[in-house]
């Protein structure tokens, strides 16, 4: 995290994140941000660690505080992820007593506070797809009064919870209309559209290819639920794959593609479940930190993942697994990779059994792919110049593919020794027709020479919108249905 001054000047260091999810500058001098799988934090705005001042409660299912804004008077709001619908939703606390919030609304977006013309303090939420305000007092934290509607209809960031819309104390909205949506398309080794896939959806998060290319596992956005779906790339046939807790994320499949392994829960532990849809989600080595996995050995042997623990970078964990999909009985997760900096998106080389795997880390302070030995990590080659993240190997192992900042697919060459590795220089392929969320965009066909990516090119550019003086709403509009 970092500030600059509005006049200009250098940016100052205020601390180190793991992960961050909407913050807010308090008068104190104080900053409170929120998190993807714990609580809220506060630092000071000068610089320094941050100190925890919000916990997850677990007797109510909650996966993580997000989406801060200081009240008057020494409260703060927020929005919860919890396991249910009912658990989701925005609260609000005292900094004296953080640890008694108040339940607002149950809602799967962030509200937001602003005053009123009259007086009184209004909270701004998602009802479906209508923004409406509700009176709301600051100093008891509870609302008065019915919602009124003030627009119709917002967008919202399903994956993050996030509604899109900004309010100022002034009377000022600011809000999007315009739902990003996705679709899965078929390009070569050029970037030229072969075929569609499927239909047009609010795909977010990580999707992969079964092994043998013909099916996809996709992570679908609705509201107030996020599951797997699979998709039957030539038939185009569509169906819900998990029904749990609608948090489900970050598939892999099994080499022989009868089992999918996947992130689930507000705990983001791992899940196993046949890839045929027959019975229930069972849980995968479960853990106290939340666990991604990111690649499965053509073996079979071998999980790759990462997992998220308080206040510590990301870290590359191998759990060993079963010819059934299952973990083995007498393996332990072992770490990969665990050094001070992030490691994320491993990815085992082709050979049976992987004497390589692909990553990506800051170690330089800026995302890079690199390549080193399994089952133990020797030596360390940078493949990637000039930034990149989300590789994959190419067939035979003979190329890697990465994402670079500017978001082109790029290709590097590979020799691959008994113990080297010589990558040739990196070259684009095409860039990526699609919007940077913070998951890979894309996944290679088992020969290299297709690749499936989930585009939103070509839709066109929606205004914001801006209502002056919203509170005039208020007194003209009707309750909200």
């Amino acid at each position: 995290m970092q500030r600059v001054d509005l006049a200009g000047g250098a940016t100052i260091a205020i601390c180190a994140l793991i992960e961050f999810r909407g913050g807010a500058w308090g008068s104190d001098g104080l900053i409170l941000y929120g998190t993807t799988s714990s609580g809220l934090f506060r630092v000071p705005a000068s610089g320094g660690t941050p100190s925890p001042l919000t916990t997850l409660n677990a007797s109510r299912g909650e996966g993580s505080h997000r989406w801060p804004q200081i009240l008057p008077g020494g409260r703060f709001l927020y929005w919860v992820r919890g396991d249910t619908p009912q658990n989701t939703g925005i609260y609000a606390s005292s900094f004296a007593k953080p640890g008694e919030p108040v339940r607002l609304v149950p809602t799967d977006t962030n509200g937001l506070f602003a005053p009123g013309s009259d007086g009184k303090g209004y909270l701004l939420w998602l009802r479906g797809g209508t923004l409406v305000a509700q009176e709301f007092n600051p100093s008891t934290l509870k609302l008065a009064g019915e919602p009124h509607p003030l627009a119709d209809p917002v967008a919202r960031v399903g994956i993050v919870g996030q509604m899109n819309v900004a309010v100022s104390t002034g009377g000022m909205l600011l809000y999007s209309a315009s739902n990003v949506v996705s679709q899965f398309i078929w390009l070569d080794r050029t970037g030229k559209p072969l075929a569609m896939v499927g239909e047009q959806g609010a795909y977010t998060s990580a999707f992969r290819l079964s092994p043998d290319g013909r099916r996809v596992a996709a992570v679908r956005d609705s509201p107030g639920a996020r599951d797997l779906w699979l998709l039957e790339a030539e038939r185009d046939i569509f169906g819900r794959f998990t029904t749990n807790s609608g948090l489900s994320s970050y598939p892999v499949w099994s080499p022989d593609s009868r089992t999918i392994v996947f992130s689930s829960g507000t705990s983001r532990n791992l899940f196993r479940k046949d890839s045929s849809g027959a019975g229930s989600e069972e849980p995968l080595a479960p853990a106290a930190n939340p666990r991604y996995a990111t690649d499965w050995s053509r073996d079979g042997r071998y999980l790759l993942y990462h997992e998220l623990a308080p206040d510590t970078p990301r870290h590359l964990w191998v759990l060993g697994m079963t010819p059934e999909g299952k973990a083995a009985s007498d393996a332990k997760p072992r770490p990969y990779q665990q050094t001070r900096f992030n490691e994320s998106w491993g990815r085992f080389s082709p050979e049976a059994p992987p004497r390589w795997v692909a990553y990506q880390s800051d170690v330089t302070g800026r995302y890079e792919v690199y390549i080193q030995a399994f089952p133990e990590p020797r030596g360390r080659f940078q493949i990637s110049t000039g930034g990149g993240q989300y590789p994959q190997w190419g067939a035979g192992g003979r190329e890697l593919f990465y994402v670079s900042p500017d978001y082109k697919l790029m290709v590097v060459s590979l020799k691959l020794g008994t113990d080297s590795v010589e990558p040739a220089n990196p070259h684009q392929l095409f860039p990526l027709p699609t919007l940077d969320n913070g998951y890979s965009p894309y996944d290679t066909a088992p020969d290299g020479q297709r690749f499936m990516v989930r585009a939103t090119a070509g839709q066109a550019a929606q205004p914001l919108t801006v209502i002056v003086n919203w509170p005039a709403l208020l007194k003209k509009g009707a309750p909200a249905p």
